[in-house]
């Protein structure tokens, strides 16, 4: 039997509605009591000061093994996870070969369990190679431990065959997460089009494309019921229409929001900065403010990374050929605080639910949450820490942050999965 005692912190749990200093005992991996404690423990922290949540969930990474190693692997993803406080990870399909099929899925599944760092969701394709042609093989997927489904990076294109895929999905009760971009809108674009877009001569990718996708989502969902969840949304429509969805009633839509787009617009792609190309891109203020209202009015469910790491040839390019992404884990929670928590748009207790119970629920996962008989996956975060973003020093392979350079307030400082400290002092451990 091994225990832990975390001493004197201060607890956020939205999911319980906790917001007290207090201790927490945990026993063989689960947490056991929470309150003002005495008890005795093989291993004690001292958490006074420090805020302590349920582990961060993070519905919206790449890890890129298998395939593509030299980018990134559940090893090195899994400890950027942990250097950011995040115990839990929804793993994109965009591997190569491609997640839609069970044995690739097992493969995640096993080597997550071998690695023991974090909990790895994995995230199967909607299609065959994500070719938007033919139906993946849902049910075998879902058995073989995949929480749900996408073609992320594309959409399903054909109308008839998205239809089909949700009303597959719903009798396996299997979340369908759509990638909103209408492929003849978006063509050519690499960033917002907008003025930044003009007057750097580059061409933008118009909102529209976004939009008129997430309508066509929605409306299937309407029409079949299914589970269906927005994903990387960036644009002020699609965030109303998946308001207007849920003011009509409809429980089985849910949206989340990147990190990035919600607190950073397209002027970061001032100087051809690659680092601000992303999918879907950084848009302009307008946007960005009504991604905040849908944060604090409850539209947008959960907060994401979509952290997407490459190698740096891959960056060091013109930015009309560079790679789309930004790496976020070790960096999530230190935004959030910055730019959301500290200027007062939202509470603290607000952005955590954001990213940890919310998103574990639309996952159908038992995360994200301090109550007693919960496992103890728990994050500790110093946010009276100020320091500015290096990426040499992440423990992930990719290096292309949209952060980097900028001073952000709050640090992971312990991370603990299934009871085991796997973060201590603000160095991953195993």
């Amino acid at each position: 039997m091994s225990s832990l005692l975390i001493k004197g912190g201060r607890i956020v749990d939205p999911a319980s509605r906790k917001d007290t200093i207090g201790d927490i005992f945990v026993v063989d991996g689960v947490i056991r009591k929470i309150g003002k404690l005495k008890e005795k423990a093989d291993e004690v922290i001292n958490a006074k000061g420090l805020i302590v949540t349920p582990g961060l969930v993070d519905m919206h990474v790449h890890f890129r093994e298998p395939g593509r190693e030299d980018q990134e692997t559940i090893l090195t993803g899994s400890r950027a996870a942990l250097a950011g406080g995040v115990t839990s990870v929804a793993t994109m399909p965009n591997t190569n070969p491609i997640a839609d099929n069970q044995a690739v899925i097992e493969f995640m599944v096993n080597r997550a369990k071998e690695l023991r760092l974090v909990n790895v969701f994995p995230v199967g394709a909607t299609t065959k190679k994500t070719e938007g042609d033919l139906l993946s093989e849902m049910w075998e997927m879902k058995r073989s431990g995949a929480v749900a489904v996408t073609d992320d990076g594309v959409d399903v294109e054909n109308g008839g065959l998205l239809l089909k895929a949700l009303e597959y999905a719903k009798t396996h009760d299997l979340l369908v997460m759509s990638h909103c971009e209408t492929e003849e809108l978006a063509d050519g674009g690499v960033m917002h089009e907008g003025w930044v877009s003009t007057d750097m001569g580059l061409p933008g990718l118009p909102e529209v494309a976004e939009d008129l996708a997430a309508h066509k989502s929605i409306l299937l969902a309407r029409r079949s019921g299914a589970r269906v969840h927005l994903t990387h949304l960036s644009t002020k429509g699609a965030v109303m229409a998946v308001r207007d969805a849920k003011k009509s009633g409809m429980k089985n839509v849910t949206a989340d929001v990147s990190i990035q787009h919600a607190v950073l617009t397209d002027e970061e792609c001032r100087g051809y900065n690659t680092n601000a190309k992303m999918y879907p891109p950084l848009r302009s203020d307008d946007h960005v403010k009504a991604i905040v209202a849908g944060i604090k009015n409850g539209t947008v469910d959960a907060i994401t990374t979509d952290h997407a790491p490459h190698i740096e040839p891959d960056k060091i390019k013109p930015f009309v050929d560079a790679a789309r992404g930004t790496v976020g884990l070790e960096t999530s929670f230190a935004a959030l605080y910055t730019y959301l928590v500290k200027p007062k748009h939202i509470t603290l207790s607000e952005g955590i639910a954001l990213m940890t119970y919310k998103p574990a629920r639309i996952l159908g996962q038992k995360k994200g949450t301090l109550a007693v008989g919960a496992d103890a996956d728990i994050a500790l975060f110093d946010i009276k820490k100020e320091w500015k973003v290096d990426p040499t020093k992440f423990y992930s392979k990719g290096k292309n942050s949209v952060f980097a350079g900028k001073k952000l307030i709050g640090k992971a400082v312990h991370t603990i999965v299934a009871g085991e400290i796997k973060m201590k002092d603000g160095k991953v451990l195993s």
